[in-house]
């Protein structure tokens, strides 16, 4: 187990009791009226970020510190502790156990340490070609490991949306199946939501875990403990316009008085679903820091601020919630093209642009056309051809979607 990780921080819950979290009355009634107005066409581009002009972006060496990759390798004691009785079975019934998380829930990278951990065997999925083709020799290599357990970590990337696309994903339900052997499945939410409605998979499987939802609470304690240098005496969180702490400062000795907090991590938490890593990005982004004016002589043409990174007990600055920049959906006339190039990326958990014209309606050139479109935006980002909605973008497409008749996860 990680050293220093919160247990209680981490744990697994039935699919059927996740309740994501709550968003504040205000944001509610804001959200509709710029929603409408977006859809209008009234809306207006958003300005800078911050109004202040001495307020600079944290640098990424110093960012890297306080907010750095998050270790899922602390999600491990969570899955122990779900699979207790499970794993002390001799002869468990089910034999598999599921495990759904909507994109950068960090559920994958969990369970692929809780393998390693364990010894199990990791299993890869199948690339495109081979589910197009059936998947015969991609299922009949499961056979080389004998009764072992096995932990597959992508579902959702062992099925596409098209009619020579599933039957490799009815061989594999059919072998998960057969109780020969015990397997731990994770599988993007809403490749489940679209399973539970095409094979009835929901009843299937068993009831799957979730990651509790990282609500409040939750990222108070978890954020400061994502990279040490959060949690360092002398560096605070505050809200620009109250200068109320975000993050309650870390004090040494004795008990202080609990500081007066602002709202923005309630906003966070249910802006971000509860999904961690979705709030990780989003916070992030938000971090600045105040910009020192340099000392008078300075030569002409120098910048008149420079970054405040060394100087003892530095502020980092987030502004308001209603002020952040978001990235949303273009207000464009291809509007549903790119709708359905993201409905696509969801359902599969991001896809390989030359799969993508066999999943859709659209000419190769458009959709490379839509899916630059939409990087611009900020919603979508590319890994060497595997294009992924981006986590500062899933709450405006998952909403955009839904309000569209879209299938969407229960999360």
């Amino acid at each position: 187990m990680p050293t220093g990780v919160n247990q209680d921080l981490w744990s697994f819950i039935r699919l059927e009791s996740y309740s994501r979290p709550s968003e504040p009355a205000q944001e509610k009634v804001r959200k509709g009226i710029f929603g409408l107005w977006g859809r209008l066409g009234w809306g207006k581009k958003p300005g800078p970020t911050f109004a202040e002009a001495n307020l600079s972006r944290v640098p990424l060496e110093l960012l890297d510190q306080v907010a750095p990759v998050p270790d899922w390798a602390e999600g491990v004691p969570a899955v122990t502790a779900a699979l207790d009785q499970w794993l002390d079975a001799a002869h468990p019934d089910p034999p598999a156990q599921v495990f759904v998380g909507p994109s950068y829930s960090g559920t994958p990278q969990i369970l692929a340490h809780w393998a390693r951990s364990r010894g199990w065997s990791l299993v890869a999925a199948p690339e495109p070609e081979q589910i197009l083709a059936g998947g015969g020799d991609w299922l009949a290599q499961l056979d080389e490991h004998g009764d072992a357990p096995l932990v597959l970590t992508h579902l959702e990337h062992c099925y596409l949306r098209h009619y020579n696309g599933l039957a490799l994903l009815r061989g594999l339900l059919e072998t998960i199946l057969s109780h020969r052997r015990r397997w731990l499945v994770a599988c993007g939410s809403w490749a489940w939501a679209f399973f539970s409605r095409v094979f009835k998979v929901d009843a299937m499987l068993p009831s799957p875990w979730i990651l509790a939802p990282f609500d409040q609470e939750r990222l108070q304690r978890w954020l400061p403990e994502v990279g040490q240098g959060a949690a360092r005496p002398g560096l605070v969180f505050c809200q620009t316009d109250s200068c109320k702490f975000i993050l309650p400062p870390a004090t040494e000795g004795a008990e202080s008085k609990s500081p007066d907090l602002s709202n923005f991590l309630k906003y966070l938490a249910a802006y971000s679903r509860g999904i961690p890593g979705i709030a990780w990005a989003l916070w992030r982004h938000s971090l600045y820091l105040a910009m020192e004016p340099k000392p008078e002589g300075s030569e002409a043409g120098e910048e008149d601020t420079q970054p405040a990174i060394e100087r003892a007990g530095k502020t980092i600055w987030v502004q308001p919630w209603s002020q952040i920049s978001r990235p949303s959906i273009p207000n464009l006339p291809e509007r549903s093209q790119l709708l359905l190039v993201l409905h696509a990326l969801m359902l599969h958990g991001g896809m390989w642009d030359r799969v993508l014209p066999e999943l859709l309606p659209i000419s190769p050139i458009e959709i490379m056309e839509y899916l630059y479109l939409l990087e611009a935006a900020g919603l979508v980002q590319s890994d060497q051809g595997f294009w992924r909605v981006t986590p500062q973008g899933y709450p405006a497409v998952r909403q955009s979607l839904q309000s569209e008749g879209y299938l969407v996860d229960d999360i």
